[in-house]
């Protein structure tokens, strides 16, 4: 969570366009040095890294000898890939000015890049007993050891960055990754336990312990967590927000509804918690309402690609399906790596029967991501309609590979080797997917509506309801 205030995001949005109408216009409209520095910053947040380095250079310009721009310049070249000249304008800013601590975190961080941790590690642990936010010390320090594959390490001054401040949710992010990669979750969920333990009244520290326990699954005992955090300090934004994806993990979609509500109550209305509470009312089939929000998401931030996918989910449950490509289209231009946005182009294609870019669609999402069924099911299907049984059998096999202990990938399959004439094959198969889930047998007669009367298929079937039974 950001927590950025729709209000100030406006009007930084406000003077970048104000920016970029005086370039086009050649207007040379004046801009005090701290407007310029926000301009930058601004197209830094939006990781639009060449317009922030033009714009620090078009600042530069204007205030030469401003070190804040200077530094700004430094981090938008090695964020555009022109490591060397940022590092070089870093060191030369730590020479003129040193122990300026913005400068020399920023040095640290790029030497991590510059594949130089131990030099980045030296230059903090010098730095540190003048530091005014150790905790932001300590975290580069975390990060400069997890560079140099020193995990242990890492996670001491990740922890120590989470003492010094304890909502500082990139230490507990990289604290959470090392976690998982360790398996050390008994060891974590101590960490937490004793701030709780120390100050009961600790909202942050309810809070981290959340932030755990939904990392690993356990959405209950998160929501209770978040709770406790929420008693004490009832305008923690962040502790709504994660409270209420833990409730939609767990299919509580008014309470999530609520959270949602909430954390725009706290922080204000931003790209990504509207575009949550539009998922919160799609998910109760409140599509009209579902649509304000991903509508109002994507206005607050035109490259929130998540919003573009929301807005195009509720066009396909509405059955607008061109309006659902437009939509989807536009997801994917802001990110084409997302299987979930093929898919539902794929979707949307279908329903208007154009087949051939429904099963580009699909196949695009599987080259993605693998372990989706609707994907390998969908494709199967048109392969299926076009009477390309070897295809459809082909994606299906596929899919077990993938997903071994989904009963319907092999119920298809019977269906389609029958189709084939291989009914030695399908009958191994058929006793496969009755094994895995016997109710589920009805998909071959939805399919295939002529096998109710094929009698080793019911032989089959027979057998196995008979040991169901008896069990």
């Amino acid at each position: 969570m950001t927590g950025d205030h729709d209000h100030d995001w406006e009007e930084d949005k406000k003077l970048v366009e104000r920016f970029e109408n005086s370039l086009k216009s050649n207007l040379d409209l004046y801009f005090e040095e701290e407007e310029l520095e926000d301009i930058i910053r601004f197209y830094f947040d939006q990781q639009k890294f060449l317009k922030a380095l033009r714009a620090s250079e078009y600042a530069l310009e204007k205030f030469p000898f401003s070190v804040e721009i200077r530094l700004l310049k430094a981090q938008c070249l090695i964020f555009n890939d022109e490591l060397d000249e940022g590092l070089e304008i870093l060191e030369h800013l730590n020479n003129l000015s040193p122990n300026n601590e913005e400068i020399v975190l920023a040095l640290a961080n790029a030497l991590i890049l510059a594949d130089s941790a131990q030099e980045g590690i030296e230059l903090l642990e010098n730095y540190l007993p003048m530091a005014e936010d150790k905790a932001e010390v300590f975290y580069s320090l975390g990060n400069l050891y997890r560079a140099k594959g020193d995990n242990n390490k890492a996670s001491y001054y990740f922890k120590e960055a989470v003492k010094n401040r304890i909502n500082h949710e990139d230490a507990l992010f990289q604290l959470a990754m090392i976690t998982e990669e360790e398996g050390s979750f008994d060891e974590i969920l101590e960490f937490y336990q004793e701030f709780i333990d120390q100050d009961p009244y600790s909202a942050g520290a309810w809070y981290n312990l959340g932030v755990v326990y939904n990392r690993l699954g356990r959405f209950e005992d998160a929501i209770k967590a978040y709770e406790y955090a929420l008693l004490i300090d009832d305008a923690f934004a962040s502790a709504y927000f994660n409270m209420g994806n833990s409730l939609m993990n767990t299919h509580q979609y008014e309470e999530a509804l609520e959270a949602y509500q909430n954390t725009i109550n706290c922080e204000g209305a931003n790209a990504e918690n509207c575009c949550y509470l539009g998922a919160a009312y799609e998910k109760l089939g409140k599509i009209d309402e579902a649509f304000k929000y991903f509508k109002k998401s994507a206005k607050l931030d035109e490259e929130y690609d998540d919003a573009w996918f929301g807005l195009g989910m509720c066009m396909l449950k509405k059955e607008k399906y061109f309006e659902a490509i437009h939509y989807f289209k536009k997801a994917l231009q802001l990110n084409k790596n997302n299987p979930n946005y093929w898919v539902g182009l794929a979707d949307a294609e279908f329903n208007l029967g154009n087949l051939q870019a429904s099963s580009e669609a699909y196949e695009e999402a599987i080259n993605l991501e693998s372990g989706i069924m609707e994907t390998y099911v969908n494709l199967s299907v048109i392969y299926f309609e076009q009477n390309r049984f070897e295809e459809a059998i082909d994606v299906v096999r596929e899919g077990i590979d993938e997903l071994p202990e989904e009963a319907e990938l092999y119920y298809r399959l019977v269906v389609y080797l029958i189709k084939m004439g291989k009914y030695k094959e399908a009958f191994t198969y058929l006793e496969n997917a009755l094994t895995l889930d016997f109710d589920r047998h009805t998909i071959l007669y939805e399919l295939m509506p002529e096998l109710t009367k094929q009698k080793a298929i019911y032989k089959i079937i027979a057998q196995y309801r008979d040991q169901q039974s008896l069990l």
